[in-house]
């Protein structure tokens, strides 16, 4: 019995001991592919040495789609806003739309509107009625298609607008009560040649402000509104002075990441390197026409001396994919959010189809002005021009092809300039022979380096 007790004893600690050895084993596998991910990943970020929070993985998975958690929500954003008191003086800004109460208060009115609005009628765009009451209009860049607007406020609601005829429209105007406890708003979706009218049951308290337009800096008139500028369209907006006769703001330093003197073809090669799959394959020469080019079998990037960097993507993508424009637009987005060299705010200036998909274009924000190329910006040759400071091109949700303008831009708080006296319109209308559709204060890009802040055709 005694031995039998003590067979039985050994065989448990034998048991035991097996046991023990298949945990061991378990612990030192997993051991060494911790130590093997952790090498994978040391060995990406040796790749993109010098380019700070990348690396391959990560670029990897962002190829394919974007990232934008809501690219309708984005596509809606306005190029600018304007905001009247009701005595024929305006705000306007064009920066950090997306954070503001005016946003906030755009998208309540909208989802209201789109949820539970009532068509009013429609009839020719009268400006001098539209902004004569307190006002808040939001303009776009470019038409906005109303069967992809409504979307980003209510997934049901496509045929809103459309169903009342309205194909696209650049602006959309609500009208601000001044009586706080008056309820319901007017919407108006407004483009060229008509305005559609909508009521909705939203509480004025709790929405936009209606306040005096201060005129001690910088204020706007309406072309409407004035008799000397009658000549002018009516959808004009043009910049007054302070009540101390003149406008001050600082100078804006533009700066180029890419380009040091005294630093070539290396230097521009870490730049550009989160743009390959495998930094390590890009083969990097200078072109007989000075154009310094970056490629593999991927991907291909060129810098111009112009100050134009562009990407051109050739990775084999899979058959049959299918994508709508809004991811299409979302890519875009996400392939520039994901350019670390991009970092003034941007909006949409346009879009157009281009292949089997689209080209959009973003233009800059800087110090509460969008930054202008009224005659485009040369890229290869006179009649290569980048019409926009950026340039993304897409297909089926991939980013085919890349352009932008190389150069940051900053403000130089150290230093103020004046603007003395009325801005002068005189000067900016001379030599026109058509009447300017639109004006806008921005700051003018015409060559590298100048600068200026002025009035121009939009």
């Amino acid at each position: 019995m005694k031995i039998n007790n003590l067979w039985q004893a050994f065989h448990r600690v034998l048991e035991r001991l097996r046991t023990a050895k298949t945990m061991y084993r378990r612990i030192k596998l997993f051991l060494i592919l911790a130590f093997v991910a952790l090498a994978i990943f040391q060995t990406g970020q040796l790749w993109f040495v010098n380019i700070s929070n990348r690396n391959f993985f990560l670029f990897l998975s962002n190829q394919r789609r974007g990232s934008v958690a809501d690219g309708h929500h984005e596509f809606v954003r306005p190029m600018r806003w304007i905001y009247g008191d009701g005595t024929g003086r305006f705000n306007i800004s064009y920066s950090g739309l997306m954070d503001t109460p005016s946003r906030a208060f755009f998208d309540t009115v909208l989802t209201d509107l789109f949820s539970s609005g009532t068509f009013v009628s429609v009839g020719e765009t009268d400006y001098a009625k539209l902004l004569s009451n307190p006002i808040l209009m939001f303009e776009y860049a470019f038409p906005m298609p109303a069967n992809i607007f409504p979307v980003a406020f209510n997934p049901r609601s496509s045929t809103v607008l459309t169903g009342q005829g309205v194909d696209a429209f650049t602006s959309i105007a609500i009208w601000l009560p001044d009586d706080g406890n008056e309820s319901g708003l007017r919407v108006f979706f407004i483009n060229d040649d008509a305005a559609w009218e909508f009521t909705v049951d939203s509480v004025a308290a709790e929405g936009f402000p209606v306040t005096a337009v201060s005129t001690i800096a910088l204020h706007f008139v309406s072309a409407a509104l004035e008799e000397e500028y009658e000549e002018l369209p009516p959808n004009v907006f043009i910049p007054r002075t302070g009540d101390f006769g003149q406008f001050s703001y600082y100078p804006v330093v533009v700066t180029n990441p890419y380009f040091s003197y005294g630093q070539g073809l290396a230097h521009v090669r870490g730049k550009v390197a989160p743009f390959f799959d495998n930094p390590a394959t890009i083969n990097s020469r200078v072109a007989g026409d000075g154009v310094w080019t970056f490629s593999n079998i991927h991907a291909t990037v060129r810098y111009f001396g112009t100050g134009v960097l562009e990407y051109a993507n050739f990775r084999p993508r899979r058959q049959g994919t299918s994508s709508s424009f809004i991811s299409d637009f979302s890519a875009a987005l996400s392939f520039i959010n994901n350019d670390e060299y991009v970092i003034n705010e941007i909006f949409l200036m346009g879009y157009e189809p281009h292949g089997a998909g689209y080209v959009f274009r973003f233009g800059y924000i800087i110090n509460y002005f969008p930054i202008l190329m009224p005659d485009g910006w040369p890229v290869s040759s006179p009649d290569d021009i980048l019409l926009a400071p950026i340039e993304v091109y897409v297909e089926e949700g991939w980013v085919v092809f890349y352009r932008r303008l190389t150069h940051n831009f900053s403000l130089d708080t150290q230093n103020l300039w004046l603007q003395n006296n009325r801005l002068n319109l005189d000067a900016i209308l001379q030599g026109r022979e058509e009447p300017i559709t639109g004006l806008s204060l921005g700051y003018n890009m015409r060559s590298m380096g100048n600068l200026i802040l002025g009035l121009q055709g939009w």
